[in-house]
């Protein structure tokens, strides 16, 4: 993902400088969840035994809205970490989906990824699927990133898998491509994750995903051409394909009633291969406390 710290949105988001986090830890608290997807309402007496996502009878028409809020750092050294907050939202009409927040997913089994989504197949274990999402790019607005120029949005693909494992496990991967050509280049990316009851309306999910780019997406995120050096004094730098990042996440999802959904979380994502080596990166680390707060309909 290109920086966790949020995509997709730049005329509906709010960005607002924070360095202190007691805006973010107080709705990191109150909110008590975070998730990639949400579960139906768990009755207080049925704590022991939680019924298996995909017995619960599909719905044609699903969805929810509410308001994302994060708190976090930036690998190019922005000064201090950023709050962003921003619309969300989940939409799906039988095997066609449109979200910007897949933690509101109404039933868990989903495979649910952001922009607009289809299932191509829905099996008890395997499950497929393409979605197509808007990549904003990146602005030069960053101290570290000054003189480099903006990369150019783009739309771009997902062809997406994921295996359902035992114990609440899951195995997923997927290849982004740019289809504009507009030197975003493409990723792919492997996951492992695991979700387990908490409390009879509580969930803990934790996941690790490991990410790889081509050349092009890390010239044009990463690299530095003669012209760039010129302008900023980095040296030149022309990196190949390889590894990018590994990122892992850790959170909660408590359902608040019948309609109601919270979300509350942490994300860790370290800089691997020729991306850790950008002359522009000033922290190869970076991190992100987040919130959520849905209405299901």
């Amino acid at each position: 993902m290109d920086n966790r710290i949020s995509r997709f949105y730049r005329g509906a988001a709010l960005k607002l400088r924070s360095r202190p986090p007691a805006l973010a830890l107080t709705l990191l608290v109150a909110a008590a969840a975070w998730g990639e997807e949400a579960p139906p309402p768990v009755a207080p007496d049925a704590a022991a035994e939680e019924p298996d996502d995909d017995d619960a009878p599909p719905r044609r028409f699903e969805g929810a809205i509410g308001l994302l809020a994060s708190w976090g750092s930036s690998h190019h050294g922005r000064g201090g970490p950023d709050t962003t907050l921003e619309p969300g939202f989940y939409l799906r009409w039988g095997r066609l989906t449109a979200s910007n927040a897949s933690a509101f997913a109404i039933r868990r089994a989903d495979d649910v990824t952001r922009g607009l989504g289809l299932d191509l197949s829905s099996g008890s274990r395997l499950r497929t699927n393409l979605s197509l999402r808007y990549d904003r790019g990146r602005d030069d607005d960053e101290p570290a990133l000054e003189g480099l120029g903006d990369v150019r949005a783009t739309v771009r693909a997902r062809l997406g898998a994921s295996w359902r494992l035992d114990e609440g496990w899951r195995l997923s991967g997927g290849w982004s491509p740019d289809l504009l050509g507009r030197g975003g280049g493409s990723f792919v990316d492997l996951g492992l994750s695991r979700e387990r009851p908490l409390a009879p309306r509580t969930r803990w999910n934790a996941s690790l995903r490991l990410t790889a780019a081509d050349r092009r997406y890390m010239q044009s995120y990463y690299g530095i051409d003669a012209g760039q050096a010129a302008a900023t004094g980095y040296p030149v730098y022309t990196p190949g394909a390889g590894l990018r990042d590994l990122q892992t996440v850790l959170g909660l999802r408590h359902q608040l009633s019948e309609d109601w959904v919270a979300l509350a979380g942490v994300s860790l994502r370290r800089l691997l291969g020729p991306a850790a080596d950008g002359p522009s990166v000033t922290d190869k680390t970076g991190w992100s406390l987040g919130f959520g707060l849905g209405r299901r309909f």
